[in-house]
């Protein structure tokens, strides 16, 4: 399981300073915060007065007027709770949003290899749990603004009632201080450990749902359902702990308040009994004494918020510092007409040695067919042409432009690609379709859904191209979905076109339909085509045979046949199991 992440003061610094373009909303808080705090101390020195009044045993003009100044007060009050309430909290959620919004595009923006190394369950604790913890950080926060204000203003009429007798009270703060520190630095670690477990749920609960067929059909419930109560039980014990760090803190204050007001009990007695402070001034003394430790509590509260909050923090910046996809600044324009090369091209995917000296051309308007065994580096060549994973050495020209040299648009806007696991969107077919050119027009995708035949299949559908396909396209077969990318790459009518394995997952009559479809859409483009059927680039123009990320062979299908290499073994091969019909 990952270590909870270090110490780093820095994210809650970065954390204050998402709120460093709203600093007139933090001066309306804060000044509304100041006539709340006034309140209670107002309300304390009158008080104090009406006791002392009432001990003269005479309807003076003070009290008649103190009804009147306290309903008014309070108008005052309840209005600035409203808007000190309402301003903080959407506050809040604006920084959310804007933190929400900046993760979901760093996402969009992160290479692929650095995606395919982050877990589905991490990043959706981070949009769910870490964000979470971060809002109720932020909002305790601007909340808790006001509290030392609170704190200073009955301190100050307790220092009023008596000076020595609120010193001696003050003795107690350095403990609290240190019930402080120690709550929340515990309440850190049980929040960043907390935080990684539950990301761990959210994997198991993924892989169950992603995987629900594979699940069943394995009978694979029981091992999951286990799974699933294991990380439960540490997500559960962790949260036990930091729930007792929470609720000790607070009885802990109220434990030491218990003492400050029996020691004030005591002594301001003696001091009423002895003429030096009056009845009225010890009640209010004791009334600002009690309430001062309702600031101090919520504090507290809100700095074991923080303190989660912080742990939350880290997680959230580290994905926001993490790569993004790179862009030359002044980026060189093309338009394809020539052909593509690659020089000596080596790939490295983590520690390994996918692809090693690679050269090759593919003239405009050819068909190249790359084929060779699982793990020999045809897919990986594919995904550098779409820069998903950077060559590490060599080069790849595009009319004798490096494609690192173009943006990232601009080349991927040169391609279209098809691969075995067809993703659609949780959509209808006719968006589903449309994702290949936005701007299209309705005649333009039902032209592409006819080139594709995908129409046969849609007007057996009940809503036609506005059925919902459902999430990863479940409610169409194998087959349909295929058609449907393919579809989408008609729309998009560019100049290169990348399959990938785009019949291997079809039955023959599907394969069959999708090999006319495809057929159709190679014409007139440049063609990349990953098989392990080698009848499906047994017509290519060039074949490229590639074994342990080396290019090994390569020429025409009758050529490599007579040669009776690496190619004539896989057709071999093939034939013995009855998978090659040429």
């Amino acid at each position: 399981m990952p270590k909870p992440p270090e110490p780093n003061f820095q994210a809650m610094k970065r954390l204050v300073g998402e709120l460093r373009h709203r600093k007139l909303v933090i001066g309306v808080v804060l000044l509304l915060g100041l006539v709340i705090s006034a309140v209670q101390p107002v309300v304390l020195h009158m008080t104090e007065r009406v006791i002392d009044e009432l001990r003269r045993g005479q309807m003076s003009p003070y009290l008649k007027q103190t009804p009147l100044f306290i309903v008014l007060i309070f108008v005052v009050s309840g209005f600035a709770k409203y808007f000190h309430n309402s301003i903080r909290r959407v506050l809040g959620e604006e920084v959310l949003v804007n933190l929400r919004s900046r993760l979901f595009q760093k996402y969009l923006n992160a290479p692929i290899p650095h995606l395919d190394n982050q877990r589905s369950g991490g990043i959706m604790g981070s949009f769910q749990n870490d964000l979470s913890l971060i809002s109720q950080g932020l909002e305790t926060m601007t909340m808790a603004l006001k509290e030392p204000f609170t704190f200073i203003g009955l301190m100050a009429t307790a220092f009023y009632c008596d000076v020595w007798l609120t010193l001696a009270t003050l003795i107690t703060i350095p403990l609290v201080v240190v019930l402080f520190s120690w709550s929340g630095a515990a309440m850190k670690k049980y929040s960043a450990k907390s935080l990684v477990q539950f990301s761990d749920l959210l994997v198991v609960v993924s892989d169950a749902l992603v995987g629900s067929r594979v699940v069943k059909a394995f009978h694979m419930e029981d091992r999951l359902r286990q799974k699933f109560e294991v990380v439960q039980a540490r997500y559960l014990h962790n949260m036990k702990r930091s729930i007792q760090v929470q609720e000790i803190a607070t009885p802990a204050v109220e434990f030491v308040g218990s003492l400050i007001i029996a020691g004030v009990i005591l002594y301001g007695a003696y001091r009423v009994e002895t003429g030096g402070m009056t009845a009225g001034k010890l009640v209010a003394f004791m009334i600002a004494i009690g309430l001062a430790q309702m600031p101090i509590k919520t504090l507290n509260n809100s700095w074991l918020k923080l303190k989660g909050a912080e742990a939350a923090a880290e997680r959230v910046y580290e994905l926001l510092d993490g790569p993004e996809e790179t862009t030359p600044r002044m980026p060189k324009k093309i338009s394809f007409r020539d052909r593509i090369v690659f020089e000596n091209v080596g790939i490295v995917l983590g520690e390994r040695e996918a692809v090693r000296g690679v050269s090759f051309e593919v003239p405009y308007g050819k068909r190249i067919g790359l084929v060779g065994e699982s793990g020999s580096g045809k897919t990986t060549l594919l995904n550098s042409l779409l820069r998903f994973n950077d060559i590490t050495s060599g080069r790849v020209l595009i009319d004798g432009v490096d494609l690192r040299d173009l943006a990232l648009v601009d080349l991927r806007g040169l391609t279209a690609y098809v691969t075995q696991e067809t993703f659609l969107f949780n959509d209808s077919i006719y968006e589903n379709i449309r994702f290949g050119r936005p701007g299209a027009t309705q005649k333009e995708i039902e032209r592409a859904a006819h080139l594709a035949h995908c129409t046969d299949f849609i007007s057996r559908c009940h809503l036609g191209f506005h059925t919902e396909v459902g999430e990863r396209g479940v409610r169409l077969s194998g087959g349909e979905r295929q058609r449907i990318a393919i579809a989408r790459a008609f729309l998009k009518a560019a100049p290169i076109l990348l399959l990938d394995e785009a019949t291997s997952n079809l039955d023959s009559h599907s394969e069959g339909v999708v090999q006319e479809a495809l057929e159709a859409l190679m014409e007139g483009r440049t063609s990349l085509i990953v098989a392990h059927r080698l009848s499906t680039v047994a017509r290519a123009d060039e074949i490229l045979v590639f074994s342990h990320g080396k290019l090994v062979e390569q020429g025409r299908h009758q050529d490599l046949v007579q040669s009776r290499g690496k190619y004539f073994g896989l057709i071999q091969k093939q034939r013995e199991t009855g998978s090659l019909s040429l």
